[in-house]
């Protein structure tokens, strides 16, 4: 039978995701102080991915794989963004096999392993947020590319409620590993 376990570091990592988002809105926006967030939010998540990977007991292989991922993904951020050298795909091929290997071992199941700590209304209400999240997010980007009023309140608004979502999600799912 599984146990319940919570994974350490989790809503760390959650808020160094929504800090690398927003400083990626920030980039697209063209608003200052968008590397500044962005490079914080990648040494946030690449600093706490190892401190969780190190205290993680036992070690699996998808575990070595994730963290792979995890430390490949901020080194060719840091390669992009400071142009530091430029190894034409070989960085990218190395990220798509592993992130092919993880959705293969555990991609499906991580979704499906999804619990309600609550059920009821916190269920409806966080269904509405992300329908309400995910619609701004997408109409606000076509608006954005098609160049059509209201683009930029309704880029932004979308990814800040996505945002919310992905810190919401600690709160109200359960995973079972």
């Amino acid at each position: 039978m599984k146990e319940l376990s919570k994974k350490i570091l989790t809503l760390p990592i959650r808020l160094a995701l929504v800090i690398l988002i927003i400083g990626a809105l920030f980039k697209i926006m063209h608003w200052p102080y968008s590397r500044e967030l962005m490079f914080l939010g990648s040494i946030a998540i690449g600093v706490i991915y190892l401190i969780r990977f190190f205290n993680k007991k036992p070690k699996l292989r998808l575990d070595y794989v994730k963290l792979a991922l995890v430390i490949i993904w901020v080194f060719s951020y840091f390669i992009n963004v400071f142009h530091l050298y430029n190894i034409p795909y070989v960085i990218e091929v190395c990220l798509i096999i592993l992130f092919i290997w993880w959705y293969a071992e555990e991609g499906f199941t991580y979704f499906k392993n999804r619990k309600f700590k609550k059920k009821g209304l916190v269920r409806v209400m966080y269904y509405i947020l992300l329908v309400i999240g995910l619609t701004t997010f997408l109409f606000g980007l076509l608006f954005k590319i098609q160049h059509w009023p209201y683009d930029s309140l309704l880029f932004v608004l979308g990814t800040l409620t996505l945002c919310l979502i992905l810190v919401i999600d600690y709160f109200v799912i359960e995973r079972i590993f």
